[in-house]
C-alpha cells in the first residue's frame, strides 16, 4: 500500500516543497477531492469551480473557506462527517481518472490480483477520532488502513523533531478517548520500540497513583495537557516526589502559556530534574495531525509538508496573508482518506503568521506556523460590560496575565450575566485557588488592579477556591476549561 513518507522532504530545500506540493494539490483535487468527496463535489459545483483550475496555493483562494459550522451535525443532516469522507465508486473513478491511472490501476490487478480488496482497504473507514464536542455535538474524523500507516509515519516524526531517545521511558498522562492528542502517542507507541505508559488521566489513574508510577519506572518524558502536567507536578512538589529522572516533558491539547512553562520548568529543578527540554504540540481533530514545535519556547511549528498545505487567511473573506502577517490558520489536505478537507478554518489565529525558507531556530527548510496562537473566537467576544459596553475583548490576556501572579495556584475566568438574567450586563468572574498562606482579600485586589490595568474592565474575583476543588469543577481530568461562558442564549 503505497504512500508518501515523512523522511523524503527532509532534504528538500523550500522552493523543491512548495513544487511538490503544487502537484500533490491538483493530482489530489481533480482525481481524489473532487470526484469522491460529496461535499466539495457539490462546492465546487455549486461556486463553477473547474477542479483543474485549482494548481497553486494562491489559486486555493477560489475555494470558500469550510468552517466548523458546515461539518456539525443539525436536524437536516446529522450524519453530516459522511460527507467529508472519500467515497468512491468504479463509475466515478472511472469517469474521472486519465487513462494512464487506470492503466495503473489495471496492472496493479494483473500482477497482485484483488482489486476490490486493495480499494477497500485504502478507502475503507476503519478508525475514528472524534472533536471534543466543545462547539457542538462530537465530530467523527475518520481513518483508513492507508491513513493510519501514513499518519503513524509523521506522528513518529515527533521523536525526531524533540530529539526523544527511544532508550527513554514515556509516561502518557492524556485520557482514554477518542481524540487526537491520545491516539497520537499511542500509534507512535505502535510503531516505534518506545517503553510507554499509559495512564488514562487522573480519571484512571489517580494523581497519586502517576507520582509513584513515576519513580517506579524512573520516567524520563511526561505527556499530557499543560493544565494536567502542571497539576501533576504541583502534587509532587506536595509530596516531595524525586522527579530527577525526567528528560523532557510534552504537551498538547490546550494553550501552554510563557508562565505555566515557567512554573513548570521551577518545579522541575525544585525536585531535581536536569538539563530537560519543554515542547508544546499543536494539533487538531479536523488535521488528524500534530505539530511540536521544532525548539522549545520558541512557538514555531513545522508543517507536514506531504499532507497538508497551510495557508493564514483573513477569518472573514478567506484571503491569504502575506509571509508573517498574522491570520486565521484554514487547513488543506493534499494525500490522505477518510474524512479529509479543503480551506478548513480551524480556529486558531497565529499572530507570526507562516514562515518559508530557513528557520533561524532548528534549520530546517519548509513552511512553518508561528506564535503566538489564539482562538478566533477569544479574539471577536463583543460584551456588554459596565465600562466597556460593546467593547471587542481579546480574551487571550487572560493566559498571559494570569500565571504571572504568584499567589494563584489555579484559576477560571467566566463570562456570565448578572443576575442570570439575559437582559442584564455581562460579568467578568475571576475563580481562583489561592496558594497556601496567601491572604485572599489581597489577592482578590492584586488581581483586580492587574486586569484592571491591562485591560481596563473591572472583574469580579473570587479567591475562596481550594486548587482541587477548583481543578475538579474546569474539568481538569479530562482537559481545563479556562475561560467558560455562561451566559443565556
Amino acid at each position: 500500500m503505497d504512500f508518501d513518507r515523512i523522511e523524503r522532504y527532509r532534504m528538500m530545500s523550500s522552493d523543491e516543497v512548495q513544487r511538490t506540493q503544487e502537484k500533490k494539490l491538483r493530482d489530489f483535487v481533480r482525481y481524489q477531492l473532487y470526484p469522491f468527496s460529496p461535499h466539495y463535489g457539490k462546492l465546487f459545483d455549486e461556486n463553477g469551480i473547474d477542479p483543474a483550475s485549482i494548481k497553486t496555493v494562491r489559486d486555493l483562494e477560489k475555494i470558500p473557506l469550510t468552517r466548523k459550522s458546515d461539518i456539525m451535525p443539525d436536524s437536516t443532516n446529522p450524519k453530516r462527517y459522511k460527507d467529508f469522507i472519500l467515497q468512491p465508486t468504479p463509475e466515478k473513478i472511472g469517469k474521472h481518472w486519465p487513462r494512464s491511472k487506470l492503466i495503473g490501476l489495471k496492472m496493479k490487478d494483473i500482477v497482485m490480483g484483488n482489486l476490490q480488496e486493495g480499494l477497500r482497504r485504502e478507502y475503507y473507514p476503519t478508525f475514528m477520532i472524534a472533536t471534543s464536542g466543545t462547539t457542538g455535538n462530537n465530530v467523527p474524523f475518520m481513518y483508513t488502513e492507508r491513513d493510519i500507516k501514513q499518519f503513524s509515519n509523521i506522528y513518529a516524526s515527533m521523536t525526531g523533531v524533540t530529539q526523544l531517545d527511544l532508550k527513554w521511558v514515556v509516561l502518557n498522562t492524556f485520557p482514554f478517548a477518542p481524540h487526537l492528542a491520545f491516539i497520537f502517542v499511542y500509534f507512535v507507541n505502535l510503531c516505534l520500540p518506545l517503553r510507554m505508559f499509559h495512564t488514562g488521566g487522573g480519571a484512571v489513574t489517580s494523581t497519586l497513583k502517576t507520582l509513584d508510577v513515576i519513580t517506579t519506572v524512573d520516567a524520563n518524558v511526561l505527556i499530557g495537557i499543560p493544565s494536567y502536567i502542571y497539576h501533576l507536578l504541583r502534587k509532587a512538589q506536595e509530596k516531595g516526589t524525586d522527579l530527577s529522572s525526567v528528560k523532557m516533558v510534552v504537551t498538547a491539547g490546550e494553550k501552554l502559556s510563557v508562565s505555566t512553562r515557567k512554573r513548570i520548568t521551577e518545579i522541575l529543578e525544585e525536585r531535581g530534574a536536569t538539563d530537560f527540554r519543554i515542547f508544546d504540540v499543536y494539533g487538531t481533530t479536523e488535521m488528524r495531525d500534530a505539530y511540536p514545535e521544532c525548539t522549545p519556547g520558541k512557538g514555531v511549528y513545522h508543517v507536514h509538508p506531504n499532507i497538508h498545505i497551510c495557508e493564514i487567511v483573513d477569518p472573514e473573506t478567506g484571503k491569504q496573508k502575506k509571509e508573517g502577517e498574522s491570520g486565521a490558520l484554514a487547513v488543506t489536505n493534499i494525500d490522505g482518506r477518510g474524512s479529509v478537507v479543503c480551506r478548513f478554518l480551524i480556529g486558531d489565529i497565529f499572530e507570526g503568521g507562516i514562515r518559508y525558507g530557513k528557520c533561524p531556530h532548528c534549520g530546517r527548510e519548509g513552511p512553518r506556523l508561528v506564535g503566538p496562537i489564539g482562538r478566533i473566537r477569544d479574539y471577536h467576544r463583543n460584551l456588554e460590560l459596565t465600562n466597556v459596553k460593546g467593547t471587542l475583548l481579546n480574551l487571550n490576556t487572560f493566559f498571559d496575565i494570569m500565571p504571572t501572579i504568584e499567589g494563584i495556584d489555579e484559576w477560571q475566568v467566566s463570562i456570565e450575566k448578572k443576575n442570570n438574567d439575559p437582559s442584564d450586563l455581562d460579568l467578568i468572574r475571576i475563580k481562583v485557588a489561592p496558594k497556601k498562606g496567601v491572604i485572599k482579600e489581597k489577592l482578590e485586589k492584586e488581581i483586580k488592579d492587574k486586569i484592571n490595568d491591562s485591560i481596563e474592565i473591572n472583574p469580579v474575583v473570587d479567591a475562596h477556591y481550594s486548587m482541587d476543588e477548583l481543578f475538579e469543577e474546569m474539568g481538569g481530568r479530562i482537559k481545563v476549561q479556562r475561560i467558560v461562558d455562561t451566559r443565556p442564549s
